[in-house]
């Protein structure tokens, strides 16, 4: 038995991979887990005061949209765009598999939409909501640029590949 085997830890613990993937696949398997899921943990903050708010999401390409309700979230990115964004998979949550842990750190640019300002409606409708819901509402579109996306999959390391994947925008 090697210094890293154990027989009462996983494998999945002591497997050393970092394997990365081509730009093209990690793009592709970023998108498709975006599209899988509808919700999300926003985090804001102001004034060293962090906010954490589960919130429903659409996705169009890597950049988010989620209708924000008046209340602190709003206010603080008004005060500081810079946000972070948690997706994961719920199945995780009730299995004993650590290979079902899945999931997405998000760290970008927040941007809110009024009703009148231009995107509004297009940010609306990917929301899939009746018209008139927008017409009456008092709250805002919030878009999320990410700068930079971490998968993380320990299912990864079943394809040789580590389980940490990241994701930068172009330019950075």
């Amino acid at each position: 038995m090697s210094e890293h085997e154990n027989p009462e830890v996983p494998e999945i613990f002591t497997k050393r991979t970092s394997k990365q993937f081509s730009s093209e696949e990690l793009e592709e398997r970023i998108l498709k887990f975006l599209a899988s899921r509808q919700l999300c943990v926003l985090s804001t903050c102001r004034d060293n005061v962090p906010r954490s708010t589960p919130i429903l999401f659409r996705s169009q390409g890597f950049t988010l949209f989620m209708a924000g309700e008046p209340g602190l979230k709003l206010g603080n990115i008004k005060q500081n765009p810079r946000v972070s964004v948690g997706i994961f998979d719920p199945k995780a949550e009730f299995s004993d598999d650590w290979h079902d842990i899945t999931g997405l750190q998000i760290s970008g640019t927040a941007r809110l939409i009024g009703k009148n300002d231009p995107g509004f409606q297009e940010a609306f409708t990917l929301l899939d909501r009746p018209q008139a819901w927008a017409e009456h509402w008092f709250g805002m579109m919030i878009e999320v640029i990410p700068d930079k996306i971490e998968l993380l999959s320990m299912a990864l390391k079943l394809e040789d590949y580590a389980a940490r994947q990241i994701w930068t925008r172009s330019g950075l």
